[in-house]
């Protein structure tokens, strides 16, 4: 079968559609646009899937994908999407790109979340063409990902005017709901410390990998919390850490390193403290504009004579040998 590069290439030569192209005002890029997308769109309604997937008879051969916006409204854009091709409940090839805000800056919070910038869309390919390639990466497999029937699937309709839902075999937030497993809520956060995937959050081609090892463990029907090994058991035993600002692995995970390791976690600084971790502070209410109540609470214990170390989550990772 012919990608749809391909194919639009062959489309573009002919004659009667270049006279027409050529009549019009679009450039040379929009030209190329126009017709990707619209093989695109078309290849996309013939590849609709019809199965039903059960318990039972969940697939072994999928995509799981994720994007990353600049926030969570309709008014916000897609800056990221990327997607794991698994065959055989193995990943066999992967696709992730950038895409163009078409000029909606990239917040602090959001950056510092996700790990990507206002430079890192300098450059970036249209929502048109790189859906156009996903579109075209997926091909005839069916779709897995973590809340995409409430978050993903909708912003994609909205944005770029595809559906996907057809093509949709499971949507492991809804489906984990299900499952007999000791948690309290259905996070991919939650559910990654659970099965002790130890990844980044909030980078799409990360959270697609680590939503597929989580589907994996509900396909082989693994629901059995994993425990970390005994060489890690012990390495913070009778430390007691607190934490402050905007922490990118995300709290939960950072408790779950920690807790995990025999360490202890407090949410108020005081002199029992022996770590206070230190990330970005991006909250509006911060005490004196800069700090948080943590940090003043932890140079006044300093100030004191109290011996407690201030690290950052880097230095956190180092610590437990994880960076």
């Amino acid at each position: 079968m012919a990608t749809y590069e391909e194919t639009t290439n062959y489309i573009l030569k002919d004659k009667y559609i270049s006279d027409i192209l050529n009549n019009s005002n679009l450039s040379e890029k929009h030209k190329y646009e126009l017709i990707y997308r619209i093989v695109a769109d078309y290849s996309h309604i013939k590849r609709v899937p019809t199965s039903l997937y059960t318990q039972d008879n969940l697939p072994t051969d999928y995509i799981s994908f994720d994007i990353e916006t600049t926030g969570l409204a309709y008014s916000d854009k897609m800056i990221q999407i990327a997607a794991v091709k698994y065959q055989n409940s193995k990943e066999v090839d992967y696709f992730s790109s950038f895409i163009d805000s078409d000029g909606k800056e990239i917040s602090t919070p959001i950056s510092y979340l996700t790990g990507i910038t206002n430079d890192d869309l300098i450059g970036a390919p249209s929502l048109n063409i790189v859906m156009s390639q996903f579109i075209d990466f997926i091909d005839d497999l069916p779709l897995i990902g973590h809340n995409i029937t409430s978050f993903e699937l909708p912003r994609i309709k909205k944005w770029a005017d595809i559906d996907l839902r057809s093509k949709v075999a499971v949507d492991t937030y809804d489906f984990s709901s299900t499952l007999p497993l000791e948690i309290d809520n259905y996070k991919l956060e939650t559910l990654k410390n659970y099965y002790g995937i130890e990844a980044k959050s909030h980078n799409a081609l990360d959270d697609s990998r680590t939503t597929a090892i989580i589907f994996e463990n509900f396909r082989n029907k693994n629901f059995a919390k994993k425990i970390h090994s005994l060489s890690i058991k012990d390495t913070l035993n009778g430390y007691t850490f607190c934490y402050t600002g905007a922490i990118k692995m995300g709290r939960t995970t950072l408790e779950s390193y920690i807790t995990s390791r025999g360490g202890r976690v407090v949410k108020g600084m005081s002199k029992k403290v022996d770590y206070l971790i230190c990330s970005p502070q991006i909250a509006k209410n911060l005490t004196d504009g800069k700090r948080s109540r943590k940090e003043i609470k932890f140079e006044e214990l300093i100030n004191d004579g109290f011996d407690i170390k201030k690290i950052s989550e880097e230095d956190f990772l180092r610590m437990i040998g994880e960076n």
